[in-house]
């Protein structure tokens, strides 16, 4: 491959760089100083080729109807009423983060006869280097289920958003590069897994940014007069998110079983504390059973439309952060 003048300018002497078709960096041949080189666009863009056809596509929609808590009826009742390809942009950084972070972690402790006496502490001192990917959605599809990619890897054609359906960018390549670089920085300390910091300082030094085009298929679909969609990954061939009506059976039975289960593992608790078998396990029946009934309580409440994907669901709000809430409220132990 021969060299090609960009009639650019050296931007410390001012001289004239031959730069290589493709390259990222040059060598000024009169300071020596190097130069990180950019396209027109400013960001380096690749496209991942669409691998799913539409009877792939309406199959796989097919199938995914049968799995989960939907509707059990929903593959015969659902009705397909629109269904096409398209591609849409993400934001990739891929930055490598280094630096420490220091704090501690809380222990509860026990006595011999297993009661609480008292938190220790254990001190940590982390350090973190290594890399980490970050990719958001470039644009607004609008309700899709989609903010970021889930695969990095497939077969790369030439990028032409010309000729292929394709959303158009909408935010900013530097806001995008700031907000990656701040996930990568919590990235980074979330995999330090300290409890509580008291010191941090986290360096993020940016590898490769760049724009990915990336196919989905949008299935748009009836079921009892009311619309509901599915998204799927043109690359692996599988549905990624959605919405999909629920069913009032499971909702009852899950509630029935949540009721029952919640109810002896707390009533299991209670006799364990009481009869000072084991506080520790008797703390723990209690808040588990606590956890169980008011998770199926959730889901009987607001099971009535099953999600899946970048979609918040009001039946998944119950967390293990809320969890060890209520069992921190209770003196017991630390989840």
């Amino acid at each position: 491959m021969g060299d090609i003048s960009l009639g650019i300018s050296c931007p410390s002497c001012g001289g004239a760089l031959k730069v290589e078709e493709g390259a990222k960096s040059v060598s000024c041949n009169y300071c020596n100083a190097l130069i990180w080189l950019e396209g027109d666009e400013g960001i380096h863009t690749i496209m991942f080729a669409n691998m799913v056809d539409r009877n792939k596509a309406i199959w796989l929609v097919q199938e995914w109807f049968r799995k989960g808590l939907k509707a059990r009826d929903l593959k015969t009742a659902g009705a397909i009423t629109e269904i096409f390809p398209l591609y849409l942009p993400f934001w990739r950084l891929n930055a490598r983060a280094a630096g420490w972070v220091c704090g501690y972690r809380e222990r509860q402790k026990y006595d011999s006869q297993g009661r609480p006496a008292g938190v220790e502490r254990e001190y940590m001192e982390r350090m973190v280097f290594r890399d980490f990917d970050w990719t958001y959605l470039a644009c607004d599809p609008g309700d899709i289920g989609v903010k970021r990619l889930r695969n990095l890897y497939g077969q790369v054609i030439p990028a032409n958003v010309t000729e292929v359906p394709t959303f158009e960018v909408t935010t900013s390549k530097t806001d995008a590069l700031n907000m990656g670089i701040q996930n990568v920085q919590q990235m980074a300390l979330q995999s330090a897994n300290v409890q509580h910091i008291t010191f941090q300082k986290i360096h993020v030094i940016p590898r490769q940014f760049m724009l990915v085009y990336y196919p989905v298929w949008l299935v748009r679909y009836k079921y009892q007069e009311r619309v509901y969609f599915a998204t799927i990954d043109g690359v692996l061939g599988k549905v990624i998110a959605g919405r999909a009506p629920g069913d009032p059976l499971y909702q009852s039975l899950i509630m029935t079983g949540g009721s029952v289960g919640g109810g002896l593992a707390a009533a299991a608790g209670v006799y364990l504390a009481l009869t000072g078998i084991s506080d520790e396990l008797g703390i723990l029946a209690i808040v588990g059973g606590v956890v169980l009934l008011i998770a199926s309580y959730l889901f009987f409440r607001h099971g009535s439309e099953v999600v899946e994907g970048d979609i918040e669901a009001k039946y998944k709000g119950f967390s293990l952060k809320k969890a060890g809430e209520i069992s921190s409220a209770m003196g017991g132990l630390k989840i």
